[in-house]
């Protein structure tokens, strides 16, 4: 089956849910100049002089060590770099440091590379691999312009979300296995959305088809596949990764008691409660008073 996706944005949503929680925003359409057209490029921008740990722990390589506050990405998905991409992100950097009166070292521009560039394209832009995958070229207009190669990155969870889009299935595969389930059942819709990219970026090649595949549609066949799962899960499987809020939702009680731990089971005799206008229970709940509602 062929597909095709619009695919700055499809990135963009990624970066969005998952760098939310560390507090960096994304902008999947940036204005270059201070008037339209937008650029189809995104910008990651945090507040503070450095990046904090937890943010370094999502961000790749190439971004995650540098000063800068504002990371413009130009990612080729559909083919490997090449003159006009590099063109374009010497350009996105130039403009917009203008237009918000920037100096060179508050902004970093990177090209992010599906596809591995052929190693003579590479030496004849005097890009050298500086680690894994991150490549920088001396010479005067490419200097600003990084370069990552995707397929060449280390699966390392700071690298996983941007390899997720690498263009061989091996190193996709690698991606996945190197996000913690934490990190990703964080949110659902992080989680349904993870869900529905797997299986978009599983079907191969790129070309005509009845609909483009848009974040939002990816984010709904991720909410069906989810639905499914948790239809067939075992209780234990269905609270696996929710929070005490989420746990009470759709579920009987014995459900929502199975497989929990005391604390958690005190906190959700608590919120029962209160979702059933009861008084508050004194503060050692046990399991025996626990069992009332179900009389």
């Amino acid at each position: 089956m062929l597909v095709r996706f619009q695919s700055h944005q499809v990135l963009g949503r990624l970066l969005q849910l998952s760098l939310a929680p560390v507090e960096i925003a994304v902008h999947v359409e940036v204005d270059l100049l201070g008037e339209s057209p937008k650029a189809d490029v995104l910008l990651l921008r945090r507040e503070g002089d450095a990046w904090n740990a937890a943010q370094r722990a999502r961000l790749p390589d190439g971004v995650r060590d540098s000063p800068a506050g504002h990371v413009l990405l130009e990612f080729k998905y559909t083919e490997s770099i090449n003159e006009n991409g590099l063109a374009q992100a010497v350009a996105y950097d130039y403009f917009y440091r203008q237009a918000q009166r920037l100096r060179e070292e508050q902004v970093l521009t990177v090209a992010l590379s599906a596809r591995t560039p052929q190693k003579s394209r590479l030496a004849e832009w005097g890009y050298r691999e500086r680690q894994d995958g991150v490549y920088r070229s001396p010479l005067p207009l490419l200097r600003r312009i990084w370069l990552l190669v995707l397929n060449d990155l280390p699966p390392s969870p700071n690298n996983a979300f941007v390899k997720l889009f690498a263009s061989r299935g091996p190193e996709r595969a690698a991606a996945y296995a190197a996000l913690d389930s934490p990190t990703i059942t964080e949110s659902v819709p992080l989680h349904a959305y993870m869900m529905g990219l797997q299986q978009t970026l599983e079907l191969k090649g790129e070309g005509d088809m009845a609909e483009l595949l848009t974040p939002d549609r990816i984010m709904k066949i991720g909410e069906e596949i989810r639905q499914r799962v948790l239809e067939t899960a075992t209780p234990e499987e269905k609270l696996a990764g929710l929070g005490p809020q989420e746990r009470l939702a759709g579920l009987e009680l014995q459900e929502r008691l199975a497989g929990l731990t005391d604390s958690e089971r005190k906190l959700l005799f608590r919120l029962l409660r209160e979702e059933l206008g009861m008084p508050p229970g004194d503060s050692s709940d046990t399991d025996s008073e626990a069992a009332d509602p179900t009389d």
